[in-house]
């Protein structure tokens, strides 16, 4: 890769694999710069034209996209014969990060905080599910279909925000071809999804609730030493419940896990909008609100350092 792909300066890479992430910049009149990050297809897989114009049919529904709790994808094409995307550069961890962080100190999360970062992530989900095409009306059926704590980043401002919508799908879905495994790719997938059913806005819903279960005890409801045994166990076991991990979890949030995640699709929400007012609501119920700041002072304290970050137990004022 070189230095520059059109106007875009490469500054260092973040991720590799098919599609590879780097920090940019874009330069722009009287000193004008912004950072971004830009997405671009490895060489080699460039040459593959049914994986271009797969690539390139995701990234238009990409950029249809614009929602506060979705990463804005500003551009897209081929420059300099790379094809990228440049998508929005959220300053903030994951909640990958997030959740490391918080388990190498043994701390819990506020269970009013997590609601509240996955109730954001529901909003964005909700907007692109029902996105129609601006000229016939018609549905998109836009699915995410690879939603994982390490594609939902927090802003330093308190914000949660969904990346990568489309582009993870089609490196979960090529990377075993060209032998590039993607670990743990199971424990989000439903049963359905194992079981090569056709899937709708349901996957969604229960990837995000693994990732509600993991902010809230650092753990996945389904676990074992190899990706073929943790999915038998989503197949033929009933999960953990989360109280066994953390027992002071309210019943409310107990019961909205159970809901989110249940095997038969028919019983968990229908939709991120089902899911959200649930969370929501829970929120209402525990009497104190979560603000942007508080979000943001827990962003604060897992990226004071290079080094594992205390993260206190509780937020001023969060709750739980």
């Amino acid at each position: 890769m070189t230095s520059h792909v059109g106007k875009y300066q490469l500054i260092r890479q973040l991720a590799g694999g098919i599609v590879e992430d780097y920090l940019a910049k874009a330069a722009g009149p009287r000193g004008f710069e912004k950072t971004l990050v830009l997405e671009c297809l490895r060489p080699d897989m460039a040459e593959d034209v049914a994986f271009v114009e797969m690539f390139l049919d995701e990234v238009r529904s990409a950029a249809r996209l614009t929602h506060p709790h979705i990463a804005q994808v500003f551009d897209f094409g081929e420059a300099d014969g790379t094809y990228f995307l440049a998508r929005e550069y959220i300053d903030g961890p994951s909640l990958s990060r997030l959740i490391k962080r918080a388990a190498a100190q043994r701390m819990l999360l506020p269970v009013t905080l997590c609601a509240r970062i996955i109730s954001q992530a529901c909003e964005g989900l909700a907007f692109a599910h029902g996105l129609t095409h601006p000229k016939t009306n018609q549905p998109l059926e836009l699915i995410h279909r690879c939603i994982r704590p390490y594609n939902i980043l927090l802003s330093r401002q308190g914000t949660a925000k969904v990346v990568d919508f489309g582009i993870d799908k089609l490196r979960s879905q090529w990377s075993p071809r060209y032998h590039l495994p993607i670990e743990g790719q199971f424990a989000y997938m439903p049963l359905e999804e194992l079981r090569g059913w056709k899937v709708d806005r349901r996957v969604d819903v229960y990837a995000l609730g693994v990732v509600l279960y993991e902010l809230l005890t650092a753990r996945k409801p389904f676990e074992s030493t190899s990706d073929s045994g943790v999915a038998q166990a989503i197949l033929s076991e009933p999960m953990v419940p989360a109280e066994r991990h953390r027992p002071d979890l309210p019943g409310a949030l107990r019961a909205i896990l159970v809901r989110a995640l249940a095997k038969e699709r028919e019983q968990r929400y229908p939709d991120c909008h089902a899911f959200q007012a649930d969370l929501e609501a829970f929120i209402l119920s525990e009497g104190e609100p979560v603000t942007p700041r508080q979000v943001a002072w827990l962003i604060q304290q897992v990226t004071a350092s290079d080094d594992p970050a205390v993260i206190a137990p509780a937020a001023p004022n969060s709750g739980r």
